[in-house]
Order: structure tokens, then C-alpha cells, then sequence
């Protein structure tokens, strides 16, 4: 740099470093005798400059200084060449020299280029190169500041040679350029031998783990590669390839890649990835599985095939019988499609309800979430807890308050219908006429026992008659069992009475006091019991 000072009496001289410092620090009438511009330059170079006792007329600028220099005054119009009077300019901008590929007249060859603003590249011959950290750029009278600059040796080095043959080149250095180069016109063929191949993903489940391999087959030969993570590796050596590297250029395996970025899974050892085998990742591999690459093939083993590949969703099913009379079984099935399911695995199944569940026998299977979760509320709303393959009874009155589609998938039968139709419509019990043959007189409260027990016959329904001691439960019980027989006169059957041996004979004798038209048969224990058994058709309370 050179600073040349213009008097009318003088005319323009060359000044030095501390001429220029020591015009700021005159009387300040000297400040009159230039122009603010030119004043603002001078108090600048004082102020940067000052205790600095240069007696040369130029300065040598690089690096950060002169990025100083252009950040400061590369947009006020003041910098210029020798003998070429365009203002220089620097607006901050960045240039990045990149490698070039060329079709020389016999052989292919590298060189390189600064690529500027406009997106123009320029061969190196064409800019000028400043030294220093950071390296800067002029291109005709602008300067940029040049991005991840080499060792200023490799740069002259460049300059007076700057086309390499692509044949001196190793064949990492060949195969990476073939990535970063693509597309833009090259006789590729002078650099590598290049395959297309379709990717293939194979997974593997065990009980704790999750491992996955990415790996491609060639087009070209059937060479096997595998992916390490940063690149594709030939799993053995190319037979006869020469020189030239061998390298996989296919866009669907650029697919598989990045979707195997995106899964994030532990790279123990290059090639493979592994990840732990719970509800959460499965679940997660589960949301990105519908955006995985269509042009890749996907293996597995037979765990991971019955998830993923081909996936097995275990559907849970409630099965209701009827029993004919006043209650229900009601238990749950799964649908297998040719799992085998253990009783442990049924058992684990019953509270199960994630989508993934690890089973003690089967190992991980795939639940319908939402077809669990419905019949989960179904059998809360029969009063069962859990899905249990094991039937269960159910008194026809706990399902008797599901709604019409309750009923139609659950509990659709003639019974349980006719008896929702009795609670829709009940209004009390009904008083029941005392048969003629029960020899006695009722009191009120004994009357509405035995309203109660012809209610429930009526209505198909089990129930309990619960009174203290020597109120007549007894006589309440014969006087329904002597309507039960006028009830069914047509197909009268025995009625068995359970109780403790301390009361067999009383039964025996209130019968025959209230109800003496009922035969009674009296089975004890021992052995005259089993002989006894015979004589049941001909009686009627057992």
C-alpha cells in the first residue's frame, strides 16, 4: 500500500507510515487543510497505527490486517490498483475453491477452480491470491475471503501445474471425486468402474435386541458390498479391475441411506446397528416404517418377518355362550393365525395392553391396540377383569344393561333379551297366588318371600332368600316349590334342597305338614345313600 498526499505547492508525494500519524497530532488548523473524507482516513491510520515508526513509503498487507484494511474501507471507494484506476471493493463475501474435472485432449485430469458470488467458477489463473490467514481473493476489482484455504505451498504448487491425470491419483481420491463430481459431463469411465445395485435391509429380533445390516448386490457382476456407515465396501476385491476403484453409483441406495441416518440407531462396529428390543423402540421403528425406501428389499428373521415383513396382529375376540337357564360364559380368544400360544402366553396376553408385548414363550408379537382397548372396556363392562381364556360365569343380570350393539356382539340371546325386557318394563313384584295344596297361612312379610322367589323364576334369574333363624324361610321355600310343580304340571322335575344334616328331617316333616302332597326323599350319607339314588324319579323334593 502507498499513500499519496496532493498540495497545490507540493504537488502529490509519497508519505510514509509515521508522516501520515504524525499530520493528526499538528495544531488542529491542519484539520482544515483536507476534506472530511480524506481527515476521517487519517485519524483511522492514527489511531491504528500509532507508536509505529515506519519510515518506509509502502506497507505490506495479508491475512488479517488486510481483511482489516477491506472490511473498513473496501465499500468507501478509496483502494485502487497501481496505474488502473477502478475502485476495489469487498462486501463480506466468500469464495470456496473446489475441485474440477476436465476431458483433456488424451486423458482425464484434475485441476481446480474459486468458486464466487453468481455461482461463476474461475480457474486459478484468472484470480490473484493474497497470503496470510485468512487467504483472500481478488477477482477483477472484488475481493472475497477464501473458505477452508490449503497450505500456501500446495496453492503455488497449483498454480504452476494446475492439471493432475486422474490415473496418479489413489483410488480413494478417484472413488470420492466419482461421488462429489456426478453430473457434470465427465468421461467417468476414465475414472472408476461404476455399479448400480438394489439395497437390501436385513433385520434381526432376538428377545433383548434389535440388529440391522445395510448391504447391495451389483448389477453388473453380483458383487456383494455393505454399507460401513460413510461409504460402500466391496466385500472382496474386484477380480480384474485394474487400476481403476469400483464404485456403487445408484440413486436408490442413496434412499437407503439417508432413511438409515434418520432410524439414529448405536453403531457398536462399522456396518452394524443395533438398538434395544422394548415397547418404545419397536414402537418408533413402527411410525417410520411406512416412509422406509420402496427400492430396497427388506429381510428379517422369522420374529422380525412376523412384525414387520409380513405382520402377524394378534386380534383379540370375547366369546359369549349362553347356558340355556341363568347365566352366561364369557372368556377371550386370540387369533392366532399359526402362532402357537401357551397358557403362560395367554396368561401375559389376559393384562396385556401395548402394542408390542414380549410373551414368555411366543416372543414379541403385535397387538391390535384398538381392538384390545374396546374389548378390554367390554369385559370392564360385564365385570371381568382382564381377557382371561378361562370362561367364566356371569349371571345373566350382569349383562342385561348393555345397550343394543352390546347385546348384539356379546350377549344376543332369547334369554338375556326377555329379561332386559322385563327390568325395561318393571314396576314391582307381582303378588302370586298361594297354590291350594300348602297347608298353612302365610304372614305378610312370608307372602312377599314367596312373591320374591316366584319373581325371580319368572324372570330366569338366581337369588337369595336371607331372613334370621325361625321365621319361616322353610315354609316360604316349600310354598314356591309347590307353585314351581303346578307351574310346570306338564314336565315336573325334582327339586334338590342342600342343607346341613342337623335340618334334613325337619325338611322332611315341614313338608309333610305344609306341603303334603310332595313325596320327599331324604339321602342321607353312608352307604344305604347310593341305593337311595334310584328312588329320585318318583319324588319330588330330593
Amino acid at each position: 500500500v502507498r499513500f499519496n498526499l496532493f498540495r497545490p505547492r507540493t504537488g502529490e508525494r509519497c508519505r510514509t507510515l509515521k508522516e501520515l500519524v504524525d499530520l493528526t497530532e499538528r495544531a488542529a488548523a491542519d484539520q482544515e487543510l483536507f476534506s472530511p473524507l480524506d481527515w476521517e482516513f487519517l485519524a483511522w491510520m492514527s489511531e491504528t497505527y500509532r507508536g509505529r515508526e515506519d519510515e518506509e513509503t509502502e506497507m505490506l498487507l495479508q491475512g488479517a490486517e488486510l481483511l482489516h484494511w477491506l472490511a473498513r474501507w473496501g465499500q468507501a471507494g478509496r483502494l485502487e490498483l497501481v496505474n488502473n484506476p477502478a475502485v476495489l471493493r469487498f462486501e463480506g463475501q466468500v469464495a470456496e475453491l473446489t475441485p474440477h474435472l476436465e476431458n483433456g485432449q488424451t486423458e482425464l485430469s484434475l485441476g481446480h477452480c474459486v468458486g464466487v458470488s453468481g455461482g461463476r467458477e474461475l480457474p486459478l489463473s484468472q484470480v490473484r491470491l493474497f497470503g496470510g490467514r485468512p487467504t483472500l481473493v481478488l477477482d477483477d476489482h472484488t475481493f472475497y475471503v477464501l473458505r477452508n484455504t490449503p497450505p500456501a505451498g500446495l496453492l503455488e504448487h497449483w498454480r504452476e501445474q494446475p492439471l493432475v491425470p486422474v490415473r496418479k491419483l489413489s483410488q480413494r481420491f478417484r472413488t470420492q471425486l466419482r461421488k462429489s463430481q456426478a453430473g457434470r459431463g465427465v468421461d467417468w469411465d476414465q475414472l472408476c468402474v461404476t455399479h448400480t445395485a438394489r439395497p437390501q435391509f436385513i433385520f434381526e429380533l432376538d428377545a433383548d435386541t434389535v440388529r440391522l445390516k445395510l448391504v447391495a448386490q451389483s448389477d453388473r457382476d453380483g458383487s456383494r458390498w455393505h454399507w460401513s456407515g460413510h461409504e460402500w465396501q466391496a466385500d472382496a476385491p474386484a477380480p480384474g479391475s485394474g487400476e481403476k476403484p469400483h464404485v456403487l453409483d445408484d440413486p436408490r441406495l442413496d434412499a437407503a441411506t439417508q432413511w438409515l441416518r434418520r432410524l439414529d440407531w448405536f453403531t457398536p462396529e462399522p456396518g452394524l446397528w443395533i438398538g434395544d428390543a422394548n415397547e418404545n423402540f419397536l414402537g418408533t421403528l413402527l411410525h417410520v416404517w411406512p416412509n422406509r425406501p420402496q427400492e430396497a428389499d427388506y429381510l428379517g428373521n422369522p420374529p422380525f418377518h412376523r412384525l414387520f415383513l409380513q405382520p402377524r396382529v394378534l386380534r383379540p375376540r370375547i366369546i359369549v355362550k349362553g347356558s340355556g337357564i341363568d347365566w352366561l360364559s364369557v372368556s377371550a380368544e386370540w387369533e392366532q393365525e399359526g402362532l402357537r400360544l401357551s397358557a403362560a402366553d395367554l396368561k401375559s396376553l389376559a393384562t396385556s395392553t401395548s402394542r408390542f408385548v414380549k410373551l414368555p414363550d411366543a416372543g414379541w408379537v403385535q397387538l391390535d391396540a384398538e381392538t384390545v382397548a374396546k374389548a378390554q372396556e367390554t369385559m370392564a363392562d360385564l365385570g371381568v377383569d382382564g381377557l382371561t381364556a378361562i370362561p367364566l360365569k356371569l349371571g345373566m343380570e350382569q349383562v342385561a344393561h348393555l345397550d343394543e350393539s352390546g347385546l348384539q356382539r356379546f350377549a344376543d340371546s332369547p334369554e338375556v333379551r326377555a329379561l332386559k325386557e322385563r327390568l325395561k318394563h318393571f314396576k314391582g313384584i307381582a303378588p302370586v297366588p298361594l297354590p291350594e295344596e300348602v297347608h298353612a297361612d302365610l304372614r305378610p312379610y312370608q307372602k312377599d318371600g314367596f312373591d320374591f322367589l316366584c319373581h325371580l323364576t319368572r324372570t330366569r334369574l338366581g337369588g337369595v332368600l336371607a331372613d334370621d333363624m325361625g321365621l319361616g324361610k322353610t315354609l316360604q321355600t316349600l310354598a314356591w316349590i309347590a307353585w314351581l310343580r303346578q307351574r310346570y304340571s306338564k314336565d315336573p322335575q325334582p327339586t334338590l334342597v342342600i342343607c346341613p344334616a342337623s335340618v334334613l328331617y325337619n325338611w322332611q316333616r315341614e313338608a309333610e305338614r305344609f306341603t303334603p302332597h310332595l313325596k320327599v326323599l331324604v339321602l342321607q350319607s353312608g352307604a344305604a345313600r347310593h341305593n337311595l339314588r334310584k328312588r329320585i324319579p318318583q319324588h319330588d323334593i330330593i
